[in-house]
């Protein structure tokens, strides 16, 4: 009986691949090689184009900041960290890509440079020295969103633009 079974699941199998196998085949057979070859040359030709600069637009970043327990560390740039220097830390920028932070509860700006990884806490993106900190008036609430504008050397020209308090 069991010789038996295994027969006819394998005819079955047998079958069911002989029957499906042709469906499968032709729908397959709607993607050619000329049209994955016409994608691979559309993707060359926008590689081949030149990257606009990216714009000035304000992202949201929740803020907090650090201070006298890391004075006088070195940072991950390798520079010594001075809580009173106008200095922030970012988990991906690269390091001296200047920012200008507005806090939009106050109407105060400030202008900071990336000097150090982190922040490490979760849900948070900026970590400011106490000096940026106390400019923009975060140290009373610890945390708070942000508007961060990142200037690239592409432009400069808009640094004018965002006028700082």
């Amino acid at each position: 009986m069991r010789k038996f079974r295994k027969k006819l699941l394998i005819t079955a199998l047998g079958l069911h691949i002989l029957l499906i196998g042709p469906v499968i085949a032709e729908s397959v057979a709607g993607i050619g090689s000329e049209e994955i070859s016409q994608d691979q040359a559309a993707l060359v030709l926008d590689s081949l184009h030149v990257q606009e600069p990216p714009g000035i637009e304000p992202q949201a970043m929740v803020a907090s900041y650090y201070a006298s327990r890391f004075h006088g560390r070195k940072t991950a740039s390798g520079e010594t960290f001075d809580q009173y220097a106008m200095t922030c830390a970012h988990r991906s920028l690269p390091f001296d890509t200047q920012l200008i932070i507005n806090n939009p509860k106050n109407g105060r700006s400030i202008q900071v440079r990336v000097n150090d990884r982190g922040p490490f806490r979760h849900g948070r993106d900026l970590d400011l020295s106490y000096a940026a900190a106390k400019e923009i008036g975060l140290i009373l609430p610890g945390v708070a969103t942000l508007e961060v504008y990142v200037l690239h050397p592409e432009n400069d020209e808009h640094r004018e633009d965002l006028a700082i308090n």
